[in-house]
């Protein structure tokens, strides 16, 4: 975000950032996404009625310390109990995370927006961890003082579009049901 603020970019599509990080900008939410647990098929987390109090029992793919999402898993693995949790690996790329994922019984926490194909492919497997602390807005921040333009009104136009579309086909366990709601700048 410091890239935004210094105006060598113009705007970012992403997670909304922690507050702190928000100075200075505005952001607009497009939809709210979970971050998910995800396994190869077959993983013995599959086949649990409570994965959450498993969870320690497995390696763990977790996002860099850099990631926005970050905070967000570490918040939910202290919820349970696991706060002193590391990741045998830290990764949000889709390239790397899945191929360690779909080789061994690592679990990884990541957002649903970047396992969405597998997800849906069946390459992945998400396991339904039911909590609050996993789901947060997704939009676009801007520099407060960035005067209005044409071309970027109709990105922002498109990315609105293309967010109502995919709440509409969304394969998720919530139904589909996403906020796309602005949030207050």
């Amino acid at each position: 975000f410091d890239m935004l603020r210094e105006g060598r970019l113009d705007m970012v599509v992403g997670r909304m950032p922690e507050a702190e990080a928000l100075s200075g900008l505005t952001f607009q939410q497009l939809y709210v996404e979970d971050v998910v647990l995800v396994v190869r098929p077959g993983h013995p987390l599959t086949r649990t009625v409570r994965p959450a109090a498993q969870i320690a029992d497995y390696p763990l793919l977790l996002p860099p310390g850099g990631a926005v999402i970050r905070k967000i898993v570490l918040r939910y693995l202290e919820s349970i109990g696991l706060p002193e949790a590391e990741g045998a690996f830290e990764t949000v790329s889709l390239t790397f995370g899945r191929k360690v994922v779909q080789q061994s019984d690592m679990v990884w926490f990541i957002s649903r927006g970047v396992v969405a194909d597998e997800l849906a492919n069946g390459t992945l497997v998400d396991i339904p961890l039911v909590s609050k602390l996993l789901a947060g807005p997704v939009g676009i921040s801007q520099k407060e003082s960035v005067p209005p333009s044409l071309e970027r009104a109709a990105l922002i136009a498109a990315l609105r579009d293309v967010a109502v579309g995919q709440q509409n086909h969304d394969t998720s366990p919530t139904g589909g049901q996403r906020d796309t709601q602005p949030a207050a700048k």
